[in-house]
């Protein structure tokens, strides 16, 4: 799925809200699902100095995005994504996972 056509999809995904992403590890092979963002009301204010840095990284093949479950930068590569899909606000509010 990490072709170039789904990635302004992506981006735009990441910058309006929460998103699933399944990727798979580069250093052990394992399949992550993480729960990330761009969003900018939702990462702490604290750590927004840190998105300007990271908003220049996009153009490369290496995304670093907000984990909103562990309150941490994380990053994954693009020819690493299996599958993406944004979090709808009921799923947030619930915290059920997107299948």
């Amino acid at each position: 799925m990490g072709s170039k056509q789904m990635m302004p999809q992506f981006i735009e995904a990441l910058s309006l809200g929460p998103v699933r992403v399944l990727f798979r590890k580069r250093t052990n092979n394992l399949m992550r699902s993480l729960l990330c963002t761009l969003n900018r009301e939702t990462i702490p204010p604290e750590h927004l100095g840190t998105l300007g840095v990271v908003s220049e990284s996009i153009e490369g093949d290496r995304y670093i995005v907000w984990d909103v479950e562990s309150n941490d930068w994380r990053s994954f590569y693009q020819d690493s994504i299996i599958a993406f899909e944004p979090e709808t606000p009921d799923q947030r509010a619930t915290g059920e996972a997107s299948t």
